[in-house]
């Protein structure tokens, strides 16, 4: 597998709905999903190919193909288990803030802001909050994501008016920002991704493009890397952290996640024989986690051409949300995967759903280590 980092700058405010528009305020998701991304490549294909190429069928309609979320500068989510503190909430990084705690690993007792400005100061002792959003694991900072509100008027196709008690208003992506995300694709169809992006072109996203919204400009990115200890000093990490002498496994969403049960219905958590892709062998582990951390969101959208048809919505497990599991008591050395343990698990990872990690080093030093 190869990856193609792809670099999107937006030129004009985008909406990409969060929710059905069904009230007079409609949310944009703070991310660029990867089926957007994934339109994208395919309109750009298609201006000198055919939707019925074998190579249009390989790289848009195939599972090996898997599509990324775009963030802003190539930001993560925040780990759902992350606080800090309620008054002045954010990572040490950044400017006059208090750090950040994980409670993953954290024992029962109440934990408090223990931010001390110098030496000689006391400790702030103030109550945490949630901390959530998007950060920079390089920088170990907070990455915001600017929107802004505008307010419309519905057009009565008829009189060519202002349609009577039509107002409405949308939150829409501020544009001039830079959004990042990676292809993943084996290297014989990463070499025709790759050639779409050899000069930078203009694209449409999202909804209101008829009235200038939308307009981004799609060029090959910079390589993101992550230089995280590899797999088995993190999980001997995690063990030294747990004061109950367990073998412990992590497993965070870098993304949006969909899981069903065997009856297919939508669940909110991944079970441990999702994981067997990534090298887990679920019968060394509890079934049920110990830990959980997490939220969901309702998926909803249309299929192409030429039904165009709305999809079924479906119940997503949000990027950040994170699970514990404890080895079973007769496994004292776990089976570990191999490299970064990062992969996907779970249902449409072509659209980039379900790219997880597992023991992310997020939890052990959630304000990097030289804190």
């Amino acid at each position: 597998m190869r990856s193609v980092p792809v670099k999107i700058v937006l030129q004009s405010p985008v909406l990409l709905a969060a929710t059905p528009p069904t009230f007079n305020l409609v949310e944009t998701l703070p991310f660029i999903p990867g089926n957007t991304l994934r339109g994208i490549f395919a309109r750009k294909y298609l201006e000198t190919g055919n939707a019925n190429d074998m190579l249009f069928q390989q790289l848009f309609l195939s599972t090996d193909v898997k599509f990324g979320f775009a963030r802003r500068d190539g930001a993560q989510s925040i780990p759902l288990s992350a606080r800090s503190c309620k008054y002045d909430g954010g990572f040490r990084h950044d400017t006059d803030k208090h750090g950040v705690v994980d409670l993953l690993l954290a024992g029962d007792g109440e934990i408090r802001c223990s931010y001390r400005r110098s030496p000689n100061r006391d400790v702030c002792n103030q109550a945490i909050d949630y901390f959530q959003g998007f950060w920079s694991s390089a920088h170990y900072q907070k990455v915001s994501v600017e929107t802004r509100l505008i307010t419309r008027t519905a057009i009565d196709p008829s009189r060519g008016t202002a349609r009577t008690s039509q107002l409405y208003s949308q939150r829409v992506l501020e544009e001039g920002q830079t959004f990042c995300a990676t292809v993943e694709a084996p290297d014989e169809l990463a070499v025709h991704l790759a050639g779409l992006l050899t000069l930078p072109f203009t694209a449409r996203l999202g909804t209101g493009t008829s009235r200038g919204q939308g307009w981004v400009t799609v060029s090959l990115g910079d390589a993101i890397t992550l230089n995280w200890d590899p797999v088995a000093v993190r999980f001997a990490e995690f063990q030294k952290r747990d004061t109950k002498e367990r073998r412990l496994l992590a497993v965070t969403l870098l993304s949006d996640g969909l899981f069903h049960d065997d009856y297919l219905r939508d669940t909110t958590a991944p079970s441990l024989e999702d994981l067997r892709s990534l090298g887990i062998e679920p019968v060394q582990w509890n079934a049920k986690f110990a830990k959980a951390y997490m939220d969901t969101r309702l998926v909803f959208g249309f299929d192409g051409e030429p039904l165009s048809l709305p999809r079924q919505p479906r119940l997503a497990v949000v990027a950040g949300s994170t699970f514990l599991f404890v080895a079973q008591d007769s496994i004292s050395q776990p089976t570990l995967p191999s490299g970064q343990g990062i992969g996907w698990i779970g249902d449409n990872n072509r659209e980039g759903y379900g790219q997880v990690v597992l023991w992310h080093p997020f939890h052990l030093w959630p304000d990097g280590k030289d804190v």
